[in-house]
């Protein structure tokens, strides 16, 4: 289970890193707009068209570089932390479901990074512009699904662990009526 607290930690900090160091950057480079990445349901041409309209070249250096860097690690430190919680929470096949549910979740964000990288850089198409959306409502129904069968399968364990049994602790009553016992016992025999 160390294991699974160690990509947590991982999976949080690479989180925080983009919460604190890119996405206010991004968002105050484009007048508030919110990082493709950080749109659940996806978006349309006229979302990207206008958000490259208004992202300035910090932001987009910012997004090329410095978000694209974590969001490269980070989809498979997710997926790793779903699959190691699964496996210790989860009976064989809803593990081994999940776990095709995170790797897609992983796929689809590593396809939605790409995407993303080919909006930002070249002129984009609605193809493209629908396949990145797609990836990006894909990577978000696939994180959630994996975090709430995460966070129900901890709270089943949680709830049912085994009581834990009161400490046995030696008592001078105890101790006092065994040697008490033991000693009538000596001198009658």
């Amino acid at each position: 289970m160390l294991l699974f607290w160690v990509l947590l930690a991982i999976v949080g900090a690479l989180y925080a890193a983009m919460i604190v160091l890119t996405v206010p950057v991004l968002l105050r480079e484009t007048g508030g707009l919110k990082p493709f990445d950080f749109r659940p349901f996806g978006y349309s041409y006229q979302d990207v068209q206008t958000y490259l309209g208004t992202i300035s070249e910090e932001g987009l250096a910012t997004y090329l570089g410095l978000q694209q860097q974590l969001d490269l690690i980070y989809p498979l430190a997710l997926a790793a932390m779903f699959i190691t919680g699964f496996r210790r929470l989860l009976t064989p096949v809803p593990s081994l479901i999940m776990t095709v549910i995170a790797v897609a979740g992983a796929v689809a964000d590593y396809s939605e990074n790409a995407l993303i990288a080919t909006l930002l850089t070249e002129p984009a198409t609605q193809e493209q512009v629908t396949l990145a959306s797609a990836m990006t409502m894909a990577k978000s129904g696939a994180n959630t699904l994996c975090f709430i069968v995460l966070i129900y399968g901890g709270y089943l364990a949680w709830r049912d662990r085994p009581a834990k049994k009161p400490a046995r602790r030696a008592s001078g009553k105890k101790s006092g009526k065994v040697a008490s016992k033991s000693s009538t016992t000596k001198r009658r025999g």
